[in-house]
């Protein structure tokens, strides 16, 4: 019976040292909208599998920090194949509610870029077994011209302002 153990765990090791772990690039970072429940922040992978076969992304879960508060998580369980020796792009959607937006238009209304730290961790399914990639990007985050705090705020005032005159 140990020897039995013994060579599946053998034989478990050895097929794990035949997957290659993905390489993934953040390829760009982008306020992608705004909608009634708060703001769209696309992060857009770049994921290269060097192994001959497919890899699958089972699911991920992500953290983000604007100007270092934690903002928002989520995660998604919708799967997608990385074809071997490929680069494939994939996007994460987080959604930033407006009631974690208010710290940081009290700390920096006139923002034109953000502080960002974006974690998320991939789990990657294979033939032989799954495991987890890591994730784990900084930089900062552009706020274009028409989704600055200062300028939502005085389209609320110009909106505000033609009910009154009504």
């Amino acid at each position: 019976m140990k020897k039995l153990l013994c060579v599946v765990v053998l034989l478990l090791c050895s097929c794990s040292a035949f997957v290659e772990k993905p390489r993934v690039d953040l390829k760009e970072v982008r306020v992608a909208g705004v909608d009634g429940e708060g703001i769209d922040i696309d992060f857009l992978l770049s994921v290269t599998n060097p192994n001959s076969f497919d890899l699958t992304l089972n699911e991920y879960t992500y953290d983000l920090r604007l100007l270092a508060l934690p903002l928002t998580h989520g995660s998604s369980q919708q799967p997608q194949r990385f074809p071997g020796q490929t680069t494939t792009d994939t996007l994460i959607i987080a959604k930033v509610p407006y009631s974690s937006l208010i710290e940081i238009i009290k700390r920096r209304p006139g923002m034109t870029s953000i502080p960002y730290q974006f974690d998320a961790d991939l789990k990657i399914g294979t033939s032989y077994g799954d495991f987890s990639v890591p994730v784990s990007k900084t930089g900062l985050l552009d706020v274009p011209e028409r989704y600055r705090p200062k300028n939502l705020l005085d389209r609320i005032q110009e909106f505000l302002k033609g009910l009154g005159d009504k």
